[in-house]
């Protein structure tokens, strides 16, 4: 089944209103003489909770994003990707104070063909598919034995994870828990065909001032295509700064250091930056984010050279007194 951008946008669509009106019709709220809902958190409370991925807030990620790339390949240059991401989370507080976070992500690639732009997943057709994760690792690769296309517009290969932990009484951020990817694309040509597994840490400060921390995974193959084998190491960092009325200065580069890829190849090291802006939509928060990231370390043989995300995060739940 094709994801085109008119399923896309009544994806976005029903993430954006149903979900929210959902959480609304499940809030309990007090009620002064006007009837307005108190929350127990300001908005500035809840910029800072949804910035810091171990917040006990539950909440669905709705996120876009643009890749253009770069390399030694003919046409590496000429290459992009448009993905989007529906990312729900979900925290269960313990009688300790800690939870037990579930999360779990689906990823869908555009494609558009009037747009006259590869936005699919960028695939080198050679001998076999070889898609970015498999060019890292494939020295035989060159401009005369292949071409670039695109791999169209499919569901990719989900992510899902479990992890517990919290934020301790003076601002420690951890969590430790299992990570896994599961082979679920729709189009083989871009996946791995494998199921990833692995152990996951969180580690970081949440302060008055904002966030900073970072979520260090890593991932080998346990089954699955035996062709070639996978074992990469990803550190996502984030980073929140309030600057009051729910507005944020962000940076959430994900650094990735491939153990198979041959020399060159080895590293994605984006760096950048953007804002975020937390609201209320009626009873609901919501935040929105924009971040541009420049890759400073990126593959020789081919890899991205800008990211460009957008992301828009309603809360689930009642935030309100009961």
């Amino acid at each position: 089944m094709l994801i085109n951008l008119h399923r896309l946008r009544s994806i976005f669509v029903i993430t954006l209103l149903v979900i929210p009106a959902h959480a609304l019709a499940a809030t309990s709220v007090d009620s002064d003489k006007d009837d307005k809902p108190r929350p127990v958190m300001t908005v500035d409370e809840i910029a800072k909770e949804l910035s810091n991925p171990v917040t006990a807030l539950r909440s669905i990620v709705n996120e876009i994003e643009f890749r253009n790339f770069q390399g030694d390949l003919r046409d590496s240059g000429d290459q992009t990707n448009l993905v989007y991401r529906f990312s729900p989370s979900f925290p269960f507080k313990l009688k300790n104070g800690k939870n037990i976070l579930v999360r779990a992500t689906i990823p869908m690639d555009f494609y558009e063909p009037e747009w006259r732009v590869n936005v699919g997943d960028p695939i080198f057709e050679e001998d076999r598919d070889y898609t970015e994760f498999l060019l890292r690792q494939s020295p035989q690769i060159t401009d005369d034995t292949g071409h670039f296309r695109s791999a169209h517009g499919h569901v990719s290969d989900f992510t899902f994870d479990v992890a517990y932990g919290g934020v301790s009484d003076n601002g420690f951020i951890s969590m430790y828990g299992i990570a896994s990817v599961l082979p679920s694309s729709q189009n083989i040509s871009g996946s791995r065909d494998q199921n990833l597994l692995g152990p996951e840490v969180a580690f970081g400060k949440s302060a008055d001032w904002g966030v900073i921390g970072a979520w260090l995974t890593h991932l080998v193959d346990v089954a699955g295509d035996s062709s070639f084998n996978t074992s990469e190491t990803t550190l996502d960092v984030f980073f929140s700064y309030g600057l009051g009325n729910g507005w944020q200065i962000i940076s959430n580069p994900k650094i990735l250091y491939d153990w198979e890829a041959d020399s060159g190849n080895e590293l994605l090291l984006p760096l950048g930056g953007g804002v975020a802006k937390t609201t209320m939509w009626g009873r609901v928060p919501v935040r929105m984010e924009f971040e541009v990231q420049n890759f400073l370390v990126s593959p020789d043989r081919f890899g991205p050279k800008w990211l460009l995300s957008f992301r828009i995060t309603p809360v689930i739940g009642n935030i309100f007194k009961e």
